[in-house]
């Protein structure tokens, strides 16, 4: 045979062989073992490449199809399993760099636009890489390597750049190129040349891998791209990337040519040279004009590509040369020759800046080079200043000056740079403050979202910069400039938003209070000498003095208010100022005494006048208020004419020239209007302030007349639901944002107003109330963090605060208008008899109301005789008729969604709130509607139940209020109960529960339940006429028409599925209601026995009969189960007062029956988890029952139930999530085996524990069963043991732990194990430590938990899987702290090196990442959770183990060690901090000079920073509280 295939290699050879003949033989020579050639495999590579070569070298002429087979056959060859193996095995096999050459210029042409397809010849490339010995053709030949780089990122970019979905990303090209990346890094390092590497690169490769960088960062990535290279090769690359270029541009040995360059000294005779290299000449320049060659990219990208790539290379150099303080100048003088190429030079900004879109490019890498020179602390105020001549701040002032002069107020970037500037010193920017107050402040007039934020930001903090340097006063003489200069003032944006406004009242507190007085003096200095001369008839003055009133108003509202301890001084000041505010306003006041005109100037200096005059009489009151020393200039006699209904708040002002001017402001504008509200509201103030305690007529009737005229002076802006969103500031009220402003202003004062307010206006503060309410215009989440406020908004938040149950009679006007918009729905129907009951109802609403004005006392105390309550008898009569003639409301499809509209409001009501008239009117109301409404067609026979299901949910609830019983004491209840029968019945007639399986009609049959449940419950709570409502009730279930013909055996089959559940559930609410009380008293339980008796012999045979016929399958398993289940119980229950004797159960073969099903039915196959609910429920009922009874098979029926139980939890079908589910009714299954289980039968069960812990199953991959043992370990563990079962359990106890421990390290090896096992196995762990506190003896098996708890992974997790495992290896440590402390002391390093673990990782996962990193605020709640449980931790330690202060600085240390490497989120930040505070307590003063030892220099500074906060805030505080402490 070997004979045969000997001339293989002359044939290749031979010119004579077809080439498609040759290319067959090649193959076959690969890949038979019965072609014997000397050295075959090089052979054939060989050949191969020697063929490609001569093609691609214009040697020999081939057929397309026959190279691409050529290629095909090289990458079958490189990546063959025998290549690898003989690789494996030693031998050498060679590529000829030509092969290298030709796939260069294959993916070269690629790139450059020719249509090819060359993914064999990436397949081949990636085959190449992929092993050391064939990439040797790259790593010898460094310049191969690099020309390979800069083509795959040439072809890379270009896929990046042709967007859309025509052109998808190939995922092989970003592979090929990350493995090039790869392999270049262990070429490069190799190099012993850096000067070589260099050049290389930044002739080759800078402006490809920059270009390529700037694809990947700025690419639009869509649903079509492949999610591999979105998340993780783009990522990966630019890293690679980075890696490059930073080791190949700026490495140690290049820092003194740079040096050299870019300071200008000459080395000194005694410096040592670089011993290997020559240095690099103008490394800079080299590198700036590389990324300014107008040759290289395309002229579009140009611009872009170097402006984004600008601050990546500076990062990369101070990375490189800044770490230590000696260097600092070198990366400054690298941002002085990188900041030109931005195109801030003049002969650039020509050409570049000409669009928009340039600037904000150039302006976000001139933010990030400048916070980088700031986050690297290149700017040293002092050492510039003596050892640089100032070169720093002169540069850094150029740039103000640039940015002032080039002022971009559309751009966000502009104001973060300016922010920029004013963090490294504000002198940078002061000379330009004036250009800066009016282009960022007064004269900005973008409102876009992002500039606003950024604008805010900018405001903020030369607020307080100012304020720090106590200089506040000296900003605001700047813009009270900028403010007076002539501009087009109507253009202008409010002078405060609510961002700013923020800002300037936190800045006002923290200044002295003379500097706030000296800005007060500052503006009314402008309005006296500027404003008021030449203000009448001048409309830009007038828009000026609106502005300086406003922030007037600001300052004095957030001025630190005077008390006893203020300087007289600050006194004097302050009653000066106020005197000047009293002098400018009667200046305003005298010039709007002239007749009215709708000019705008009157109409804006009314408004000025206002708001000075209300600042003035608030901060006037507050003073008198607080500081004795203040003296007023209001008169007593002044003060004391509000109480007879004076109007004028101001001293020197007549009544009838104030009401002059009131009517004037009226046709002002909704400012004016507003401040009326305001005054007026500041009048009844005063009035109650003044008043005695003894009421006053005339006093009691001004406070009315002024709450009307709060609240009817914006009720015709409130006629329409008003969605306009309003930030709270007092100078951004107009016409749009007024109805938000009255809105919130009546809201707020309810308390205040609402005693003196008529019906009529109670009823409109309701209707608006409840018409916001249902508003869908305006959703939560656009509101800006609660400072954004809207009608429908404070309209939600009102309906949810108590404060609006403590106003009764609001509260009752608002539930009478719910019910009439019900009513007004209903009767939308026009029903005929139904429209007369349902207008009773609104009878009934108006009777309430005056029932309520004649006497609360007699309400309060539910007379039967008042008026009100006989109304309410008269509706229940006419509602109990309606509901038994089994008449219908019909709705169709629109009034439908109006009803459901208004349930959820309805459910938002507080039942324990009404009064008991509002409790039944409501109650008979929502009645009305469950048992009259009915659907329209059969279409909408789903959504009618869904309604259905809501009111009888409602009606579940308010049978919970404190009024619960209120009700009954108009109608009987066993009434109530039959007409709901009554009518559910009809229901299921008409045909709406056909499909009885539907997720609607279990969730309404529930709601039914439960509202029945419910009733009942108040019958019995009552304890009047219980057993005549009961036998009622219960007689009415069994002899009804109705009733006999669904328990009839021959018309079984006939009635609908839904009546038959009906019944069902009803009978078994009934059961379950008096199972409950059986007991509770001797009179009941005689009651309740018989109707139990009579309940159980209509149940029993009709269970019977359901069971045997075809509508069993149609109740479903889980309501069947539930119905025998209560039948158990019942007999239980009802057979209590007999002797317990053996089968004393009546339908006990049904039982045994109903056992043996479900025990084989449990775990055989998937089922629905409200199954597996009902069937344990009943295990644990039928069992409990087998005891009493002495039933006989007890051994068999336990180990029985044990084994069902395993299979069940080790089920394949069955989930981590849905175990915990059944963990309720499993406990309770648990329980009732193991409290009077005997030693035998709880042998059983530790030998199945035993069995499912060991090791064989975990190895053989089967981790059900191992997780069917862990469950119930836990679950054993947690359940009340008698002594002997104790006793066993806790002596087996240390095999147990042994084998969990082993499980969580073996299942910790899988990753994708954690959350669904080794968690779960975690907290059986926690509970066998928590239980065994004082029953665990040897400190050893307590201990090894430590282990364990090493080893669950807690990276590369998902975040709630990381949360999970988080929580669970939180809660074993803080079992074994808590339950098991000496332990914890004896290993205290083990342990905390389990807890450092848990600090490291939450630091890793919590700190700060970029944009293209951040996830969801879902995401970062769950780290919240996880800095929380860590903070638990530390104050437990603290508090719970005093002996820790040996190991309290080793924590600390560890703590900011770790802090040092990362920037964490302020809000995971703060409750770590809060926790190692806690620690702090505990160390002592040379624990504190040890840590200030023994730290390095960059993590003593984060130490230093944190005990200087612990001393300032936590120290003092704690020490405080101590001082108070007994």
């Amino acid at each position: 045979m070997a004979a045969i295939y000997s001339g293989i290699h002359l044939k290749l050879k031979s010119s004579r062989t077809p080439w498609e003949e040759k290319l067959k033989l090649a193959r076959f020579a690969w890949i038979s073992q019965q072609c014997f050639l000397p050295n075959k495999e090089q052979v054939l590579v060989d050949w191969v490449s020697h063929v490609l070569t001569g093609y691609y070298g214009k040697k020999l002429d081939l057929q397309q199809n026959l190279v691409e087979g050529l290629w095909a056959y090289l990458d079958d060859i490189l990546h063959s399993k025998k290549l690898q193996n003989l690789l494996n095995q030693g031998k050498t096999l060679s590529l000829r760099f030509a092969v290298a050459q030709i796939i260069n210029e294959r993916i070269s042409a690629c790139a450059s636009g020719t249509s090819l397809d060359i993914s064999t010849a990436l397949s081949c490339c990636h085959g190449i890489l992929s092993s050391s010995m064939l990439s040797v053709i790259y790593a010898t030949k460094y310049e191969l390597m690099v020309e390979l780089l800069n083509r795959l990122c040439q072809l890379a970019s270009v896929q990046l750049r042709l967007q859309g979905p025509e052109q998808p990303l190939k995922r092989q090209v970003f592979e090929v190129l990350l493995l090039a990346l790869n392999s270049y890094l262990q070429v490069q390092k190799q190099q012993s040349n850096p000067n070589r590497v260099f050049a290389q690169v930044t002739a080759h490769l800078l402006q490809p891998f920059l270009l390529l960088r700037h694809f990947l960062t700025s690419r639009n990535w869509t649903a079509e791209d492949d999610p591999a290279i979105r998340h993780h090769l783009s990522k990966d690359i630019r890293a690679k990337v980075d890696a490059v270029l930073q080791s190949a541009l700026f490495v140690t040995e290049h820092l003194q040519s740079y040096k050299e360059e870019l300071l200008r000294v000459k080395e000194g005779p005694g410096t040592k040279k670089a011993p290997v290299t020559k240095a690099l000449l103008s490394p800079v320049s080299t590198i700036l004009a590389k990324l300014t060659d107008t040759k290289s990219c395309d002229p579009a990208l140009r611009f872009a590509l170097r402006v984004n790539s600008i601050p990546v290379l500076f990062r990369f150099a101070l990375e490189a040369f800044c770490k230590g303080p000696e260097n600092k100048v070198v990366g400054f003088h690298m941002l002085t020759r990188f900041f030109p190429t931005l195109g801030f030079s003049e002969e650039l900004a020509k050409k570049e800046l000409s669009s928009p879109g340039n600037w904000s490019m150039a302006l976000l890498a001139l933010e990030n080079l400048l916070n980088l020179s700031l986050s690297w602390d290149l700017y040293n105020v002092a050492a510039d200043r003596f050892q640089h001549g100032e070169a720093q701040f002169q540069f850094y002032r150029e740039v103000a000056e640039l940015l002032s002069n080039h002022s971009q107020p559309t751009i966000p970037a502009w104001y973060r740079c300016l922010k920029a500037l004013f963090a490294l010193n504000h002198l940078i920017v002061e000379p330009d403050l004036d250009g800066l107050v009016s282009s960022a402040w007064i004269d900005a007039d973008c409102v876009e979202p992002r500039v606003m934020k950024a604008r805010e930001a900018l405001l903020a903090v030369l607020l307080q910069t100012y304020a720090k340097l106590r200089q506040l006063p000296r900003l605001f003489e700047e813009v009270l400039t900028v403010i007076c200069r002539p501009a087009a003032d109507e253009l202008r944006q409010p002078v405060l938003s609510a961002g700013l406004s923020r800002n300037l009242s936190q800045c006002l507190l923290d200044i002295p209070p003379s500097q706030s007085l000296e800005i007060c003096s500052l503006i009314l200095e402008k309005c006296r000498s500027f404003l008021l001369p030449d203000l009448e008839g001048q409309d830009d003055l007038a828009l000026k003095l609106l502005s300086l009133s406003v922030l007037l108003h600001a300052v004095l509202f957030n001025v630190k208010s005077m008390d006893n301890s203020t300087p007289p001084p600050v006194v004097k000041r302050s009653q000066c100022i106020m005197g000047e505010l009293l002098a400018v306003i009667k200046s305003l006041l005298d010039l709007l005494q002239g007749p009215f005109t709708d000019a705008l100037w009157f109409k804006k200096t009314a408004e000025g006048a206002l708001l000075l005059t209300y600042t003035w009489v608030e901060v006037d009151t507050l003073f008198q208020m607080h500081c004795s020393k203040y003296v007023s200039q209001v008169r007593p006699e002044s003060q004391s004419s509000h109480l007879e209904g004076g109007t004028s708040f101001l001293p020197g002002v007549k009544e009838e020239d104030w009401n002059v001017i009131l009517s004037k402001a009226t046709q002002c504008g909704s400012l004016g209007q507003l401040l009326q509200e305001l005054l007026a509201l500041q009048k009844m103030k005063q009035i109650l302030l003044k008043m005695d305690f003894v009421s006053n007529a005339s006093s009691e009737e001004t406070l009315r007349s002024t709450a009307g005229f709060i609240l009817r002076s914006g009720k015709s802006a409130l006629s329409q639901t008003n969605t306009d969103q309003w930030y709270g500031e007092i100078g951004n009220v107009d016409v749009n944002t007024y109805p938000v402003a009255h809105w919130f202003l009546v809201t707020s004062n309810l308390a205040l107003i609402s005693p003196y307010l008529c019906e009529e206006d109670l009823s409109h503060i309701a209707s608006v109330l409840l018409s916001s309410v249902l508003h869908k215009g305006v959703v939560d989440g656009a509101e800006d963090q609660g400072t954004c406020l809207s009608v429908p908004l404070i309209s939600r938040h009102l309906l949810g605060d108590i404060m609006l149950i403590e106003l009764p009679s609001l509260y009752s006007a608002f539930i009478r208008s719910l019910s009439q918009r019900i009513v007004g729905i209903l009767r939308g129907s026009n029903q005929g008899p139904l429209s007369q009951v349902l207008l009773r109802f609104v009878q009934a609403s108006g009777a309430t109301v005056r029932s309520e004005e004649e006497g609360s006392e007699t309400t309060s105390k539910m007379n039967d005789a008042s008026p009100a309550w006989k109304r309410l008898e008269s509706i229940a009569r006419e509602v109990l008729i309606s509901s038994n003639a089994c008449t219908a409301i019909s709705l169709p499809k629109s009034q439908l969604e109006s009803l459901m509209n208004l349930l959820p409001v309805t459910r938002a009501l507080n039942p324990d709130g009404m009064s008991p008239e509002d409790h039944s009117e409501c109650f008979l109301l929502l009645f009305f509607t469950a048992t009259n409404v009915r659907p329209s067609c059969d279409t909408e026979s789903t959504k009618t139940l869904e309604l259905l299901k809501e009111v009888y949910v409602l009606l579940a609830s308010l049978l919970s209020g404190r009024n619960m019983g209120s009700v009954l004491k108009v109608v009987h209840g066993s009434d109530l109960l039959e007409a709901a029968m009554t009518s559910l019945f009809s229901l299921s007639d008409r045909g709406v529960s056909e499909a009885v399986d539907s997720s609607t009609w279990l969730a309404f049959l529930q709601a039914v339940q439960q509202f029945l449940r419910g009733l009942i419950q108040v019958i019995i709570n009552r304890r009047k006429s219980v057993r005549l409502n009961l036998e009622k009730f219960t007689s009415f279930m069994v002899t009804s028409d109705m009733a006999a013909s669904i328990l009839s055996r021959e018309k079984l089959g006939t009635r609908k599925p839904g009546s038959v559940q009906l019944l069902l559930a009803s009978l078994t609410t009934l059961c379950k209601a008096m199972i409950v009380d059986h007991s509770s008293s001797k009179l009941l339980e005689s009651t309740m026995t018989g109707l139990l008796e009579k309940a159980i012999a209509t149940m029993g045979p009709l269970i019977q009969n359901v069971l045997k016929s075809q509508s069993c399958g149609l109740l479903g398993q889980s309501f069947s189960v539930n119905v025998v289940t209560v039948l158990l119980e019942a007999e239980l229950a009802q057979s209590s007062s007999k002797p317990p004797e053996a089968g004393s159960l009546r339908y006990i073969g049904l039982y045994r029956g109903f056992t043996q099903q479900i025990l084989r039915e449990l775990s055989s196959s998937p089922r629905p988890m409200d199954f597996l609910h009902s069937a344990l429920c009943f295990l644990q009922a039928f069992y409990s029952a087998a005891e009493k009874t002495k039933e006989p098979g007890l051994d068999e029926l336990f180990i029985a139930v044990v084994q069902s139980l395993k299979k069940l939890l080790a089920a394949p079908w069955i989930s981590a999530g849905e175990i915990h589910e059944l963990e309720d009714p499993l406990s309770k299954l648990l329980a009732q085996l193991v409290t009077n289980s005997t030693r035998e039968q709880f042998h059983v069960i530790l030998m199945s524990l035993k069995d499912g812990l060991g090791s064989a199953w975990l190895w053989s991959g089967r981790h059900g069963e191992v997780l069917s043992a862990v469950t119930l370990t836990r679950l054993v563990v947690l359940s009340p043991l008698n002594d002997l079962s104790s006793k066993a359990f806790w002596f087996m106890a240390p095999q147990i732990i042994t084998n969990l421990v082993f499980i969580v390290k073996e299942s910790s090896k899988e990753v994708s194990l954690t959350a669904g096992f080794t968690v779960p196995v975690l907290e059986a762990l926690r509970a066998v430590l928590r239980q065994g506190e004082g029953r665990l003896s040897n400190p050893h098996h307590v201990a090894m938990v430590y282990g364990a708890l090493q080893s669950v992974p807690l990276e590369h997790l998902s975040v709630e899987d990381y949360y999970t495992a988080f929580q669970a290896i939180h809660e074993v440590l803080f079992a074994v702290i808590q339950c098991h402390p000496k332990v914890m002391l004896k290993a205290a390093p083990s342990f905390l090196n389990c807890f450092y673990r848990l600090v490291v990782s939450i630091m890793h996962e919590g700190r700060q990442k970029g944009e293209g990193e951040k996830g969801s605020d879902a995401e970062f709640e769950v780290l919240l959770k996880c800095a929380q449980l860590v903070e638990r931790m530390y104050t437990h330690i603290a508090t719970a183990a005093e002996d820790f202060t040996v190991l309290s600085s080793f924590i600390v240390a560890q703590y900011v060690s770790e802090l040092q490497k990362v920037t964490l989120y302020p809000q995971i930040k703060r409750h770590l901090t809060e926790g190692v505070y806690k620690i702090l307590d505990l160390c002592f003063e040379q624990d504190v000079k040890f840590l200030n030892t023994a730290l390095q220099m960059g993590v003593k500074e984060v130490f230093n920073e944190l005990f200087a906060n612990y001393t300032r805030y936590h120290k003092t505080q704690r020490q405080g509280e101590e001082k108070y402490t007994a």
